[in-house]
């Protein structure tokens, strides 16, 4: 039976990714009220690169204060706070200023609590970051399953209040159940280990400038953005794809709920097997998931085939998320752990969000669906070649 520790981990990380289904939904409510494929475009860009900006500052300020968890708890207070507000308006104007800052706080949580687990789960004997991580997928899915069946019976804001809710419990348990094990062994206990304490948060600017020389990370977070600019306007634009084959709004989440329950079983594989694979070839391996899948969304013609492409592309995600994660714990030292992360969430973001979502709107106005795709699958290209750039030592 997992420790009380691992339960309590368990349940955080799934509270945080049931916490950020609602705000996913950022395009089904502007297109809602009207916007857009363009409008949702530079809206979803603006959105990208505000949290472009600000992912390497919640890294930076999680580093200093030793502590993902409290960031986590912070950006999540303030997120629902902006997100729960769009209710109130059917202004296109003033609900994307608000889901625009609300996208400020919400852009680091997902990576700041990859870090969070990765510290945890060094304090527990022979326990997978996979193990933990299933806990997302099970949460996310079951609530993207809830909000599909809400959306197609009352419309898109009554998800609204209650995204809000689980926000809140997912910051109660953050901050009072979910004690971190981590943070406790790393609390200086005399004048020497405060001594210790200050010397690492004094080089800590010194180590990142170090993250920053490093070609094999450097290289990497290039892979990482060309991988996010082929997935992320497929993800964010399904929509378009799902109405494209006869389907509605509220089958997306439904899409996203059916992904989560493929994800389960390979992450629970990953943990068992995944440590005898080199993180090179579980990226590789998932890359070849993700070209079976755009390649798919090209002959999708009906809502069934779209979703068993889609179910395809979870294998790839899981891939690449186990290897990156492994990539990131081998190659950066602990002490800027959550800044080496949100660095490299910030290139994806800078050319899967801001480039690809400004593309993505311009193309599906103009050319359609399949053109995206075409896109996408030349990204995919871009991106092998780069990981086979990357140097075995530095």
């Amino acid at each position: 039976m997992p420790k009380l520790p691992v339960i309590k981990l368990f349940l955080f990380v799934g509270l945080v990714w049931a916490a950020i289904v609602g705000p996913l939904t950022h395009v089904l409510i502007m297109q809602s009220i009207g916007a857009t494929s363009s409008q949702i475009g530079i809206f979803t860009a603006i959105c990208a690169v505000v949290s472009m900006v600000f992912q390497p500052v919640w890294g930076l300020l999680s580093d200093r204060l030793g502590s993902p968890r409290r960031v986590i708890c912070f950006c999540l207070g303030v997120s629902a706070l902006f997100y729960g507000s769009v209710i109130f308006t059917n202004s296109i104007i003033i609900a994307a200023v608000l889901l625009i800052i609300e996208a400020i706080f919400r852009s680091s949580i997902i990576a700041l609590l990859d870090s969070y687990t990765l510290s945890e789960i060094s304090t527990i004997p022979r326990l997978q970051y996979s193990y933990i991580r299933l806990a997302g997928s099970i949460f996310f899915g079951s609530f993207s399953m809830i909000y599909s069946m809400i959306i197609n019976e009352w419309g898109i804001k009554a998800i609204i209040p209650i995204s809000t809710c689980v926000c809140l419990v997912a910051i109660l348990w953050g901050l009072f159940a979910s004690k971190s094990q981590w943070e406790k062994k790393s609390q200086p206990l005399d004048a020497h280990d405060s001594l210790k304490a200050h010397t690492v948060k004094h080089n800590l600017k010194k180590d990142v400038m170090s993250l920053l020389r490093n070609k094999r990370y450097l290289i990497f977070i290039i892979h990482a953005a060309f991988n996010s600019l082929a997935t992320m306007p497929l993800f964010i634009f399904m929509v378009y794809y799902v109405t494209a084959v006869g389907g509605s709004p509220g089958d997306v989440p439904m899409l996203q709920a059916m992904r989560c329950v493929i994800e389960i079983p390979f992450f629970i594989l990953i943990g068992s097997l995944g440590k005898f694979v080199s993180a090179k070839k579980l990226m590789l391996a998932g890359i070849g998931f993700y070209f079976v899948y755009t390649a798919g969304l090209l002959f999708s013609n009906t809502l069934f085939t779209l979703s068993i492409f889609n179910m395809i592309a979870s294998p790839g995600f899981i891939l690449c998320l186990s290897g990156r994660i492994r990539f990131l714990n081998e190659i950066t030292p602990i002490n800027v752990r959550s800044t080496s992360i949100t660095v490299m969430v910030a290139c994806e973001i800078a050319l899967g969000s801001v480039l690809g979502n400004l593309i993505a709107g311009l193309m599906l106005g103009s050319f359609g669906t399949q053109s995206l795709a075409i896109a996408a699958l030349a990204a995919l290209c871009v991106s092998v070649v780069t990981l086979f750039l990357i140097p075995k030592k530095d």
